[in-house]
């Protein structure tokens, strides 16, 4: 399995970007081909030092060639032209192989 991960800044009006986020964005990423699971959440610190993350996605993918195909895909494209529309600071994406 392979992991995408997004990360995304504290915004400016986090009640805005949540509603937007749950109920339009998560629906949308859902439909990437090749999506075996997703998850998200909102972490919160455990030292002093606040987090830089507001927001955490996680979508799983067979392997990376699938994981490509699904960014590169239309529903990808239009994924990732959403972002702008509740994470105007955008967001940080990262992936890896699942270790277990």
């Amino acid at each position: 399995m392979h992991a995408l991960f997004v990360l995304y800044p504290k915004p400016e009006d986090p009640a805005a970007f949540r509603d937007y986020y749950e109920n339009r964005h998560v629906p949308l990423a859902a439909r990437l081909p090749g999506l075996v699971a997703q998850s998200h959440a909102f972490p919160e610190a455990l030292g002093p030092d606040p987090s830089p993350w507001f927001c955490i996605w996680r979508g799983e993918f067979e392997d990376a060639a699938a994981m490509e195909a699904a960014l590169a895909s239309p529903v990808g494209q239009e994924v990732a032209a959403d972002v702008p529309n509740y994470s105007p600071l955008g967001a940080t994406l990262l992936h890896a192989a699942i270790v277990s």
